[in-house]
């Protein structure tokens, strides 16, 4: 009777799991038949009649779950718990995107506008804080492999990405536009006047800007670079003739290189805003993240932090 009472919860544990998206790797544990690593803990199985099972307690320390033995019942803990508990906060980022986010290898660390904001996050949180690095193609399979609670830096919102994460309310408008040379101001008014076989166009790969790129330039010559920072030296330089950018980046860019120009910043090829990025069915973290970015835009927080890095004033 009391196997089968095992069995049971562990069935009602599994199915409250893949409710919740926990993504439970159930075939990993199938396949095994020893132990599997989950949540950063390794759990063993137990095999019972041909079949792995898992310990009811095991799996909900790995999961971050109150089990309530004397009701039986299963409370599931938010990220949010989490986070409290341990006393730090890891947050996610590429490093490469001014004015959001870069690594300095001067300094050996982040900073830039939401690298500030995360700090400030960490800071009302009552924690720590880890800065965990990132790439634009890694970014969603890294935030799915639990390496960060958030991801932060320039990442804009659209629905492929909330397919899979949560995308946080905005805290910034913005939309592509062309970093290009002063001297080129006459010569590229449009995508069109962009999209011609003697134009040169350098995009970071693995992000929006080269989901732009591929979408819309069918004549121009592409090269894909791998450090997103250095593509504005290549436009200042002549290497490349256009960066096609989030206009704040090339509004930054602009200030800090008399030899470069954010064309059309006014009216951008696109619409899009700026979130974090964050687990799924979380809505307590969410919630909390969420309140947060109200409370730094009511209190002039962002505002500050756009004329801090974007304007430098």
């Amino acid at each position: 009777m009391k196997n089968s009472w095992n069995k049971i919860l562990i069935v009602a544990l599994l199915g409250i799991l893949v409710v919740a998206g926990l993504n439970f790797p159930l075939a990993e544990a199938q396949k095994s038949g020893h132990a599997l690593d989950w949540n950063g803990k390794t759990i063993s199985t137990l095999e019972v009649n041909g079949k792995p099972y898992v310990q009811v307690e095991k799996v909900a320390q790995a999961a971050g779950v109150n089990l309530h033995k004397g009701s039986n019942k299963f409370f599931m803990r938010s990220r949010l718990d989490h986070i409290l508990k341990k006393g730090v906060i890891r947050v996610g980022t590429t490093g490469d995107y001014k004015p959001f986010t870069y690594y300095n290898t001067e300094t050996n660390k982040y900073e830039g506008y939401d690298i500030e904001a995360a700090k400030l996050m960490a800071e009302d949180l009552g924690v720590d804080i880890e800065f965990v690095r990132t790439s634009w193609p890694t970014l969603m399979e890294d935030l799915l492999d639990n390496k960060f609670d958030i991801a932060v830096g320039g990442i804009s919102r659209n629905t492929d990405r909330q397919k899979t994460a949560h995308l946080t309310h905005p805290y910034i408008n913005d939309g592509k536009a062309p970093l290009i040379r002063g001297e080129d101001k006459e010569r590229f008014q449009s995508l069109e006047d962009i999209d011609q076989p003697d134009v040169t166009i350098g995009v970071n790969p693995g992000g929006t800007n080269q989901k732009f790129v591929d979408a819309n330039i069918k004549n121009a010559n592409v090269i894909v670079v791998e450090n997103n920072l250095d593509i504005p030296q290549m436009v200042a330089e002549g290497e490349v003739d256009v960066m096609i950018t989030d206009s704040i980046e090339a509004i930054y860019y602009a200030s800090k290189d008399s030899r470069l120009y954010a064309a059309l910043t006014d009216n951008t090829f696109t619409k899009s805003q700026k979130g974090y990025l964050m687990h799924q069915n979380d809505p307590v973290f969410q919630n909390w993240v969420n309140l947060w970015m109200d409370e730094m835009e009511l209190q002039g927080e962002f505002d500050r932090l756009e004329q801090k890095w974007i304007y430098g004033d």
